[in-house]
């Protein structure tokens, strides 16, 4: 064998390499590729053929380059669509509800105990009846979501940030101000169990820890808008805290409006036997990617969670477990 053919075929060989761990690489981390490492024979023979045609040296460069920019493009083509954060965005807002209504109520309190001549015991009431309220929801947050599904929990969940803002930025009296409060904990259960659900089974496997947390940016961000509501309205002699607790309805408005055109959790869907809905939304998600590989884990996740749920310890039986999913 000539030194050219050598050569040749190492170059090949160490180019095969390098795509097959990649290959390895993004399936052993759960991702998704549509790149596909040659096969060493293949490309021996490629090598093979070509040393016995007599074509000279400089084709291996050739082929070596047309190999590195096809690869080049397969990937600068496989990324993630917009759409995916477009949905990590809009269902974060509940969280930023979360932040926003925990943290208002103490700069409104020192309006509303001077206005409103508001004992202890009250203040305490209407500060704690919030959380109390989000602790109750969010136990049924479970049941709820494998019953109507990720999408109509967090409409349901703005729907009770909407209601619960209006009340509290017109209420007459402090039976009415706890009313409010607790209409906005029950929103603050449903969204804190439902939001990080969603954004988990709609994000691509490679994303999916990024974009959960971003849930917990805007919590954070809700906080902090909180206080700075508060400063801006806290120069108003009355009626101040109107403004602190109506502001919510805002965001509340924008996610609710959102979520109208958004589509359902792929894995609710296929869990619920709407399999053809569910590669509908995951084309919608994913862009142009392929979808087979994704779409059969998580059908085959849920299948081996019911397979394992239906001969579980306690009497778990396959309904309940499908109820609390």
């Amino acid at each position: 064998m000539s030194r050219k053919q050598v050569d040749h075929d190492y170059t090949l060989r160490s180019m095969s390499n390098l795509m097959g761990e990649r290959w390895k690489k993004v399936s052993d981390g759960g991702e998704r590729s549509l790149i596909k490492a040659p096969s060493s024979a293949s490309i021996c023979s490629q090598g093979a053929s070509a040393g016995a045609s007599g074509a000279p040296a400089a084709s291996s460069s050739t082929n070596t380059g047309d190999l590195e920019r096809a690869a080049r493009k397969q990937f600068q083509q496989d990324v993630t669509p917009g759409f995916v954060y477009v949905l990590a965005v809009f269902s974060a807002l509940g969280g930023f509800l979360f932040g926003y209504d925990t943290g208002v109520i103490s700069g409104a309190m020192l309006m509303l105990k001077r206005e409103m001549e508001l004992s202890a015991l009250w203040q305490e009431v209407l500060i704690s009846s919030t959380v109390a309220a989000a602790a109750l929801s969010a136990l049924l947050g479970g049941f709820l979501n494998g019953l109507f599904g990720r999408r109509v929990c967090i409409l349901l969940a703005s729907f009770f940030f909407t209601v619960g803002g209006i009340v509290l930025s017109s209420a007459p009296g402090k039976e009415v101000l706890l009313a409010g409060r607790l209409i906005v904990g029950v929103g603050l259960g449903i969204a804190s169990m439902t939001v990080p659900v969603y954004t988990a089974e709609a994000s691509p496997p490679h994303l999916r820890g990024q974009l959960v947390t971003v849930n917990t940016l805007f919590i954070t961000g809700g906080q902090f808008t909180a206080s700075l509501i508060d400063g801006a309205f806290s120069y108003m002699h009355r009626n101040g805290w109107r403004y602190m607790l109506g502001l919510s309805v805002v965001p509340a408005v924008i996610q609710f409006m959102g979520f109208l055109f958004l589509p359902e959790s792929p894995r609710w869907l296929i869990q619920r036997g709407l399999t053809q809905k569910a590669r509908r939304v995951l084309s919608q998600i994913r862009g142009h990617q392929n979808i087979d590989e994704e779409y059969d884990s998580i059908k085959n996740s849920i299948e081996e969670e019911e397979k394992d749920s239906g001969g579980g310890e306690g009497g778990v039986t396959l309904s309940v477990r499908k109820a609390w999913l």
